[in-house]
Parts: C-alpha cells; structure tokens; sequence
C-alpha cells in the first residue's frame, strides 16, 4: 500500500484544508452577503493560500486554479472589478513587486 512520508504529512493536511475550503458550497456561502461581504470573505481566502505559501506569481497554478473553480457570480465580481490581479491589489492586504503578489506585513 502507498504511504505518505513523514516529511510530506504536513503538507498533505494544509493542502486538505485548502481543498476543504475550496469546495463550491463554501464559495455559495460567500455569495449570500451581498457585495462588500463577498469582496472581504475573497480576500479573506487568498490571504489564507498567502500565508500558508508565501508570496507567489499572480499566475500561480494555485491561485488560478481556485479561481478558476469559484461559481460564476463570484468570478464575475473579480473581472468587473478588473480581473484577479486588480481584484486583489485593491485591497490593503495584499502587495506586489515584479510579478509576486504577497501580503503586507
């Protein structure tokens, strides 16, 4: 049988965490407090994937791919409001140099 290495467990429970809070009905519950509440609880959760990873491309598999995967009305809040990059650097907790976008200490 396949085993986890030891050194790779850690991992493994933040990317299931990660996984956990990307299923599609907790990106519906972000939908059901209008506009600001919707705006704040995205924020929210790419500060999450931030800290836990660290400053990354704004292009980042990850980052994409959870984007990607939200429901249509929340992707269409982030490109009215100028796409995932403009979506994220209107807020103060997030910052970019070059093509990193990482969170302000």
């Amino acid at each position: 049988p396949f085993v986890i290495p030891e050194y790779l467990r850690t991992q493994l429970e933040e990317f299931e965490v990660l996984r956990e809070f990307s299923n599609k009905n907790s990106y519906r519950r972000l939908l059901n407090n209008g506009p600001n509440q919707t705006y704040e609880s995205l924020y929210e959760y790419f500060s999450q994937i931030l800290e836990i990873h660290g400053p990354m491309e704004i292009n980042n598999k990850l980052l994409v791919g959870e984007y990607e995967n939200f429901p249509e009305e929340a992707r269409k809040i982030v490109e009215d409001e100028g796409g995932l990059k403009s979506f994220l650097l209107k807020s103060l907790r997030f910052t970019m140099v070059d093509d990193l976008i990482g969170l302000r200490k």
